[in-house]
């Protein structure tokens, strides 16, 4: 045994005890340096992502959300950024990421650790032509590892609501879950000639039962909006965006 002189009063400590207080040690500075990096993460996460097709409306929404007003807007080649302030004096970083697809998901990749919540926007007015567009981009947002694992909100605004052709939120809610079906359908197709072993080949909610966005792990939301000046209707999304912050 070490002897040491504590405060005039010989302490006798064994090598066991000190192997054993090295081990506490060690551990409690990986616990600490683990509740830091969480922290640190969750922390980093607060900002609203805007992804989507391109020409879906993104900008024109971001435009209204940020700065309260209607511009017009052209195709993004970079990321547009730009602070909300919410009701309770909350501050939030708002992200209109490029929807066109040779750098959409370079930028996805880039930001999506920043989110605290997502806004997929869908063109309501053009949204029969471009379903099957629409529901490929969302279904591989929705498979993404860090938006499963973090449970990351998403709302999808279904945008140009001022236009009387347009499709409502609750119609493109039911023709996605169909197109999702499609989607599992052809993936599933694929794992059976890969034995099972693609792990690459992602699955949403239960295969053995017809797809529905309440059954996933993350609150998927739907939303009417419109951003036209003389029938503007964000409401929605400011209160869903005050409801996760």
């Amino acid at each position: 045994m070490d002897e040491h002189l504590v405060s005039g009063t010989k302490i006798l400590v064994s090598e066991g005890n000190y192997f054993l207080l090295s081990i506490t040690v060690a551990v409690l500075a990986v616990l600490i340096s683990l509740v830091i990096f969480l922290f640190s993460r969750k922390s980093s996460r607060q900002s609203i992502l805007l992804i989507g097709l391109s020409e879906s409306g993104k900008t024109t929404l971001f435009t209204q959300l940020a700065y309260d007003s209607f511009a017009s807007t052209v195709t993004s080649m970079k990321e547009n950024e730009a602070p909300i302030t919410l009701k309770n004096n909350k501050t939030l970083v708002l992200f209109d990421l490029p929807g066109f697809d040779r750098l959409r998901n370079q930028y996805w990749d880039k930001f999506k650790f920043r989110a605290k919540g997502i806004i997929f926007v869908v063109d309501s007015l053009n949204f029969m032509s471009n379903v099957h567009n629409v529901a490929d981009l969302l279904y591989q947002f929705l498979c993404d590892s860090f938006v499963v694992s973090n449970r990351i909100p998403v709302l999808i605004a279904c945008t140009k609501q001022d236009e009387t052709r347009a499709k409502s939120a609750k119609v493109i809610s039911s023709m996605l879950e169909k197109e999702f079906n499609t989607i599992r359908e052809t993936r599933m197709g694929a794992l059976d000639t890969t034995s099972g072993d693609d792990n690459s080949i992602q699955l949403l909610g239960n295969p053995d039962n017809p797809f529905k966005f309440g059954d996933l792990r993350n609150s998927i939301d739907f939303a009417d909006c419109s951003c036209w000046k003389e029938q503007k209707n964000l409401d929605n999304i400011f209160s869903w965006i005050n409801s996760i912050a």
